[in-house]
């Protein structure tokens, strides 16, 4: 009979099997934390409550956020940040969050197979 292979409960290879790739050190401000950020992940700053992410055709974050809140009933309040003074080129948008927010959003990123950078709390 043929199986499926080895099962690892090991985080690091499973991340590295589904091609996540860690930060290689934890983002200080809005705009090093862009350079995480790619399409199925989703990066969470504990000290604010605020999460970021970027969106993209095959992945849309907005659609899950949304779909969340009209679950919950609100309407989530998505900001659009820039990397420039001009407002011309688009970097990634930002969501404060609730405790209950957040606890139903992570949930949806996890059945959804979004990985979820926590920064370290201070």
């Amino acid at each position: 009979m043929a199986g499926i292979g080895p099962v690892t409960t090991n985080l690091g290879d499973l991340l590295r099997r589904a091609g996540v790739r860690p930060s290689i050190s934890a983002p200080k401000n809005e705009l090093e934390s862009f350079g995480s950020l790619c399409p199925g992940r989703v990066y969470y700053r504990d000290e604010n409550r605020t999460l970021y992410f970027v969106d993209s055709p095959a992945l849309s974050i907005c659609d899950i956020v949304e779909q969340v809140f009209k679950g919950l009933e609100q309407s989530p309040r998505i900001r659009q940040l820039h990397m420039d003074v001009h407002n011309l080129f688009r970097a990634a948008s930002c969501l404060q969050l609730t405790s209950s927010q957040k606890k139903a959003l992570f949930t949806a990123f996890t059945l959804s197979g979004i990985h979820i950078v926590r920064s370290a709390k201070v």
